[in-house]
């Protein structure tokens, strides 16, 4: 069972980094510059190679928490015990580190939606009421982490028996009733925009399944606490769990980020078919003057739709109807341009 847990371990480990990477190698494969979101996934990346080191080690050694029957049995060597104290301290930092990382995909989303609400009458207090929801139930969840045991060697004693806050099942249960909570805002946030948003039917239905697979994580977080509490001695079954959860939240992290730069890709092919490899400049007529668009941009006939310049600072409309101009987005993000082009 252990060797199958650290099989688990290493390759959902690496497939977590492989797939961060792939998010910045893109982006700089494109000549776009990091954002806020690439630092933050260098961060996460980070955590997940700690919380590898940590928890190889845990399985290995085991930790202090066992069955009833393994500690009335089995006679402890000295040797036995050190390894075992070393694994449960290392358990308690890994838990910081793995809290992190959750965390971290939280903002790198986030800041992913940012992209979309900028500019709205709602962006700022949405963005900064989330910012603060999130710095709380962070701060909840590593302070029950430290705060379970009393006296605090009980997180690591192995001889006598520590009690129940070895096993952690609070800092469980906080950790997973909050993971639940955040994550359905982070769903509920782009439905605004899905809603408004005008776009065929098949394309909204294609936005509203990118904007869900948040629920796959969730899922897992409701399946993961039942069964964890039903083998709160068993560190490989919560070990187990924990590495699908780290990829899962990977993948509801990341995947706006890569369906955005497929767009773009898309995008930029149709772009090419259509003005067969030119670059030349796009230049038409507004009511504030000459707007002169550039090889960044692709047009498309819109009839009926005003011009959308979108920029860093937000999006301006040009109020004489005309052919309409559809950006790739600037942070190779063209979820953006998907739903900012139809408000």
């Amino acid at each position: 069972m252990a060797n199958a847990t650290i099989v688990a371990l290493w390759v959902l480990t690496w497939c977590t980094v492989g797939l961060i990477s792939l998010r910045l190698i893109l982006r700089k494969v494109r000549g776009k510059a990091l954002v806020l979101g690439d630092y933050l996934s260098l961060c996460a990346i980070l955590c997940a190679l700690i919380r590898l080191a940590l928890v190889h080690v845990i399985v290995i050694w085991g930790t202090n928490n066992m069955p009833q029957i393994v500690r009335q049995t089995h006679h402890f060597t000295s040797q036995e015990i050190y390894q075992r104290e070393i694994a449960s301290k290392f358990t308690l930092v890994n838990r910081v580190f793995y809290n992190t990382y959750l965390w971290l995909q939280k903002f790198i989303l986030l800041d992913t939606y940012r992209h979309l609400l900028r500019n709205l009458s709602w962006e700022r207090i949405t963005i900064s009421s989330y910012l603060f929801i999130f710095l709380a139930t962070y701060a909840t969840v590593q302070i029950v982490t430290f705060t379970e045991c009393n006296p605090f060697n009980h997180y690591w004693m192995v001889l006598p028996d520590p009690g129940e806050c070895a096993r952690a099942q609070l800092q469980l249960i906080v950790l997973g009733v909050l993971n639940i909570v955040t994550d359905l805002m982070l769903i509920v946030l782009p439905i605004p925009l899905l809603v408004k948003v005008k776009r065929p039917f098949l394309e909204k239905l294609q936005l509203a399944g990118l904007f869900a697979v948040g629920l796959f994580i969730v899922v897992i977080t409701i399946v993961r606490l039942p069964e964890n509490a039903s083998h709160s001695t068993a560190q490989v079954n919560r070990t187990t769990w924990a590495s699908v959860e780290l990829f899962a939240a990977a993948i509801v992290a990341n995947a706006p980020v890569l369906y955005g730069f497929y767009r773009g890709k898309v995008e930029e092919s149709r772009s090419r078919t259509t003005t067969g490899g030119t670059t030349a400049q796009q230049t038409s007529t507004g009511r504030g003057g000459t707007i002169t668009q550039n090889q960044d941009w692709e047009m498309q006939s819109m009839p009926g739709e005003h011009v959308r310049r979108t920029s860093m600072l937000g999006s301006k409309r040009i109020s004489r109807p005309m052919r309409g101009y559809t950006e790739l987005d600037e942070d190779g993000e063209t979820l953006n341009k998907d739903v900012r082009d139809g408000l």
